[in-house]
């Protein structure tokens, strides 16, 4: 596994200061829907299918797929074992293996986070990229600042980069986040689903909000969510896609993005991010934000190139463990 030297490693603890700063102090003006949106009870992609893992109940042997490119059930090996293989570990402390699972998991076990951290790792670099995960967040969740998010990076490194505030060029990153949000307040905490995108043509230089179907999150459930970002087809067109759906059903599709500017840009990076300061709390109006507790659970995590969907059936073993991915930055030692 690539080992950076000590000082880069230990640089990562300031990332995330740096990425705080990102959460907007004003009404941020590029709240928008780039092309049609849809967040009508739609149960499947726009082409129809069913989803991958239609093909494999409980998700057994999804792994092998061809299609697949990252598969994490948490049902193998320890918090550390689990950060050496995806690559990058932030706030151990504050993670473990929970027996809390949601109905459909053909395994036994989650991974829990208690307030601040995240898992980061890589795939072989796509042009299109779906992310399932299953989520809970705790009963007394407060607002969280951010989430998970899908980045196109062309000079990978094994820890997550900064750049809030930066318009990234076309030919080195675009990002966006699947998060939370509070709406200034309109919704009770963690909020509604949204997309918080960086590229090279966004609006702010502190990047762009896309707002889908507005159902407030239920503390305490089980969500599957999956996440598709989709790169313009070439330099010259604006035919780049996001879109994500919550149980199955499409909550938001955008369309009309000139994502990159050269096709050497792949989408190569999958960050389980769960972060969170006291600028949600505030610009939400909490009221009782020492009341909060903040800690979340995720589930069942694949990485496709092809949307996913929910885990259908049970495997026929009844419980089942994937065998492990690992980051694509691994080299030998």
């Amino acid at each position: 596994m690539y080992r950076p030297p000590l000082n880069l490693r230990l640089s990562v603890y300031g990332i995330l200061a740096v990425v705080s700063s990102a959460f907007p102090t004003v009404r941020d003006p590029a709240v928008c829907t780039a092309g049609p949106a849809t967040d009508g009870r739609q149960r499947s992609p726009a082409q129809g299918t069913a989803g991958l893992a239609s093909l494999y109940p409980g998700d057994d042997g999804l792994q092998r797929d061809r299609r697949v490119l990252f598969v994490e059930d948490f049902e193998t090996g320890t918090p550390e074992q689990i950060g050496d293989r995806w690559g990058h570990i932030h706030r151990r402390q504050n993670i473990t293996l929970s027996s809390d699972v949601h109905a459909d998991s053909p395994g036994s076990k989650s991974i829990h986070y208690n307030n601040n951290a995240h898992l980061f790792t890589h795939t072989a670099g796509v042009d299109k990229m779906h992310v399932r995960f299953y989520v809970k967040f705790h009963e007394k969740t407060g607002y969280i600042h951010h989430f998970v998010h899908l980045v196109a990076d062309r000079e990978p490194t094994p820890w997550p980069k900064g750049g809030a505030g930066e318009t990234p060029q076309g030919d080195t990153k675009f990002s966006t986040g699947i998060e939370p949000t509070g709406r200034w307040g309109r919704f009770p905490p963690p909020g509604v689903w949204n997309f918080y995108t960086y590229w090279h043509e966004m609006k702010t230089k502190w990047g762009s909000v896309y707002n889908g179907k507005q159902e407030p999150i239920v503390p305490g459930r089980w969500y599957c969510v999956e996440v598709m970002l989709k790169a313009n087809s070439s330099p010259d067109k604006a035919d780049g896609e996001q879109a994500f759906w919550i149980d199955g059903e499409l909550y938001g599709r955008f369309t009309g993005f000139r994502w990159r500017t050269s096709d050497e840009l792949k989408i190569n990076s999958f960050w389980l991010l769960y972060y969170n300061t006291d600028q949600p709390a505030r610009h939400n109006k909490d009221p009782r934000p020492e009341s909060r507790v903040m800690e979340v659970w995720f589930d069942d995590i694949v990485i496709a190139t092809e949307y996913v969907g929910p885990i259908h059936g049970r495997p026929k073993s009844g419980k089942k463990k994937a065998a492990p991915s690992s980051s694509a930055l691994f080299v030998d030692s």
